[in-house]
């Protein structure tokens, strides 16, 4: 009984870490893949609501990460943007937006700061379940008047 348990154990830890495996071997990092919004486990607060985003990302290495994202608003406006630059903390601006983003990637967290030409200032932290499945955006948006707003998206990784 004690091999079976071990070995069950072996193979249900094996697929658990999997996918990050299969990750770090090609060289790309936690945001890599195609990315689509679970509006029912996300929660919006008083902030902007989703009813779609998917979000495709092409290279996730530190010196370059590029995506691009297809949206649609609370309100159905759709919209689409992309961005493509460094994970070095510098601003670099998104197409399709006149707002700039800046990436930092730490131990399995990736940290955004996003400013927009009003003078809202985003700041999130992406992480991934244990069996990269799950990918979850923590924000934290600070208005141009002080008020604060709290946003957590829920992203189920599709490949």
């Amino acid at each position: 009984m004690k091999k079976y348990s071990l070995r069950l154990l072996g193979i249900l830890l094996f697929l658990a870490l999997a996918p990050v495996a299969l990750r770090s071997q090609t060289g790309q990092g936690i945001l890599f893949g195609h990315w689509k919004l679970n509006v029912a486990k996300s929660t919006f607060g008083d902030g902007p609501k989703l009813m779609a985003m998917a979000i495709d990302v092409t290279s996730d290495k530190p010196e370059l990460i590029q995506y691009d994202v297809a949206a649609t608003a609370g309100n159905g406006f759709a919209y689409t943007y992309s961005f493509k630059g460094a994970a070095d903390g510098k601003e670099y601006p998104i197409t399709g937006s006149s707002s700039v983003y800046s990436y930092t990637e730490e131990a399995g967290v990736v940290h955004e700061t996003q400013k927009d030409p009003d003078g809202t200032i985003t700041k999130g932290d992406f992480t991934v379940s244990p069996n990269g499945k799950v990918g979850t955006w923590m924000y934290t948006i600070t208005n141009p008047d002080g008020t604060v707003v709290k946003q957590k998206l829920v992203f189920d990784h599709l490949a």
